[in-house]
């Protein structure tokens, strides 16, 4: 989708002409329009919001801003230094000019990063928002809404992402017409009893284009719910690699007018949505490709219209049918799909919904469709190319950290050597090589395969870059990530210059699943201010488990969940660099089975 791309270009293009960097601190020094420096930083975001020109950032310190913001006809940044202590509260606020959000964006682009906006929830409106956006795109990232009736309500293309939004009385509100855009990806949703039916994602009676990808939606009871995803549109629809638990019904895409473009839904897990799994109809004059998904516990299982390919499911206690004027897939599997642990999902429960070692939903998916590890697809949320790996009994070997190269100027040779692997399972390194920094491992870049952790390569004499990287790769055939990449520079005059090339990179902790210990692992491009948070899966912080600054290149360390229960956890990698600007964060899952 281009809903990023074009907000940065949007930005970048007017930055050109206008855009300042500005500040917000409650602690910082004395406040002094333009408030260009941590130094004269504004000690409220509305005051810096008025100040600003439209193409503006403004980075905003830890503390608790008690105000409502707003902007008009302005394309912002706000980003936050730290995600869990940078907060917007709403609570206790008066209402002024009927502005009930707590932010309000109207007529521009906007982007909000590291932030958490919560307590914008009253008995007496019902229509409370944390975020209403109109008439401008929204990019949303790496921020915790919390205790809000309407988390967001959206206008033009927007993104949310690696977003954690709990005890919501309902999700995301879409205003939008056909052409517009809409991501959801890697974010919590957390819906509680309230006001509305608490949908994670409604348009209404609107149109529009939806990715929603690798989220997590759990509804605290379906007394009230309705479906998580209601979307009635005339546009592409694509959902991949979702928990869905708890709703009345999984999904509802309806098609009003016209001929529709395809709608997708594959590698899903429906838990417990009473009603039904999924739900598609109206004019449905064009393919709807639904595969690969696991529905348990329910009523039903689908219910199409005309123009569905509906195979490789794997249906489990659904007590009335698994078709609803459907019928079954040739490939369909009526089976226990055996979770790791099959209990009722609850952000506070030990529930576990991959696949244990004989599930009859292993390499059951569609042919077509392969995971991550280049096997037939699995069914369910952990399958399909937007999966992850889960088959914890043959790990891929762990990373290689780091490769070192000597340049032996008489003989144009480059001796390369790094750290052996032992795994009992270990097969080969590979080793590639490219002219282009940052590239991707592709075999048209593979120059060896061998046993040993050292290699001579030859260069021509002469003014030349090169890049090394070099992985690990086990009996199964299970690559590594790549180490850091190692540049060789050679000038005309034969002198050399050989550095470890690092990007900001949060990896996927080793071993995953574990039990109870894990290793976090982390690159830097640049000395920075580091933070790695534990969370629980209901978003709530448990431990910083680093704090303090860390030199660029590759970090690990490891962590112990001794005293923690069974299930998913969240870490998230915080990096702030010179002058208190954040530069990095991200967030991934782990699971912790006892």
């Amino acid at each position: 989708m281009r809903i990023k791309s074009f907000i940065l270009v949007t930005v970048i293009l007017q930055s050109v002409l206008l855009s300042e960097v500005r500040y917000v601190s409650k602690t910082g020094g004395t406040p002094a329009p333009p408030y260009t420096t941590w130094a004269t930083a504004c000690d409220s975001i509305q005051k810096c919001i008025d100040f600003c020109n439209s193409g503006d950032t403004i980075y905003i310190d830890r503390g608790i801003y008690k105000e409502t913001i707003s902007a008009e006809y302005k394309d912002l940044t706000l980003i936050g230094i730290d995600t869990d202590e940078c907060i917007i509260d709403g609570s206790g606020l008066i209402l002024s000019n009927n502005i009930y959000p707590l932010c309000y964006f109207i007529y521009g682009n906007t982007v909000l990063e590291n932030l958490t906006l919560k307590n914008r929830r009253l008995d007496t409106i019902l229509y409370y928002e944390a975020v209403r956006g109109r008439h401008g795109s929204l990019y949303m990232s790496n921020c915790i809404i919390d205790s809000t009736a309407i988390p967001l309500s959206l206008g033009c293309n927007s993104e949310i992402k690696d977003c954690i939004i709990k005890n919501a009385e309902w999700g995301i509100g879409v205003q939008c017409f056909d052409d517009e855009e809409y991501k959801l990806s890697g974010n919590i949703f957390y819906i509680i009893n309230g006001h509305f039916d608490g949908h994670v994602i409604t348009n209404g009676a609107g149109s529009g284009k939806y990715e929603i990808l690798n989220n997590i939606m759990i509804r605290e009871q379906t007394t009230q719910a309705d479906y998580a995803i209601d979307l009635e549109t005339n546009s592409r629809v694509e959902v991949r690699n979702n928990l869905i638990a708890h709703f009345r019904g999984g999904m509802r895409v309806w098609c009003r007018i016209g001929i529709p473009d395809t709608l997708f839904v594959e590698n899903n897990t429906f838990y417990n949505d009473y009603i039904m799994g999924i739900a598609t109809g109206g004019k449905l004059t064009t393919q709807v490709v639904i595969r690969n998904n696991i529905t348990a516990y329910g009523k039903r299982g689908i219910y199409s219209g005309y123009g569905t390919l509906s195979d490789y499911n794997l249906y489990y206690k659904i007590w009335q049918s698994p078709y609803y004027q459907n019928t079954p897939g040739e490939h369909d599997i009526i089976a226990d799909p055996m979770f790791v642990n099959d209990t009722t999902v609850t952000l506070t429960s030990n529930y576990d919904v991959r696949l244990q070692k004989y599930s009859p939903a292993i390499d059951s998916g569609d042919p077509a469709v392969l995971d991550v590890d280049g096997s037939r697809s699995d069914m369910g949320m952990f399958g399909g190319p937007g999966g992850m790996r889960t088959d914890y009994l043959d790990l891929s070997p762990k990373q290689i950290k780091t490769i070192t190269a000597d340049y032996i100027s008489d003989s144009s040779k480059i001796n390369l050597a790094w750290e052996k692997r032992w795994e009992a399972d270990f097969k080969e390194y590979r080793l590639y090589k490219d002219i282009n920094p940052n590239f991707s491992i592709d075999p048209k870049y593979l120059i060896a395969s061998l046993t040993d952790s050292v290699y001579t390569d030859f260069l021509t004499k002469g003014d030349q870059k090169v890049y090394y990287k070099v992985t690990a790769v086990d009996s199964a055939g299970n690559e590594s990530i790549p180490s850091a990449e190692v540049n060789v520079t050679i000038t005309d005059v034969n002198d050399v210059d050989i550095k470890l090339n690092y990007n900001y990179e949060l990896y996927q902790n080793y071993p995953n699943p574990f039990n109870p210990t894990t290793t976090l692992s982390y690159s830097l491009k640049e000395p920075g201010e580091v933070r790695v948070k534990l969370y629980n899966i209901t978003g709530q912080l448990l431990q910083t488990i680093i704090e303090g600054e860390k030199d660029k290149g590759y970090n690990e360390t490891k962590i112990d969940l001794s005293n923690y229960a069974s299930g998913i956890y969240l870490y998230r990698l915080e990096v702030t660099g010179k002058g208190k600007i954040p530069v990095f964060n991200d967030l991934r899952k782990m699971v912790y089975v006892k």
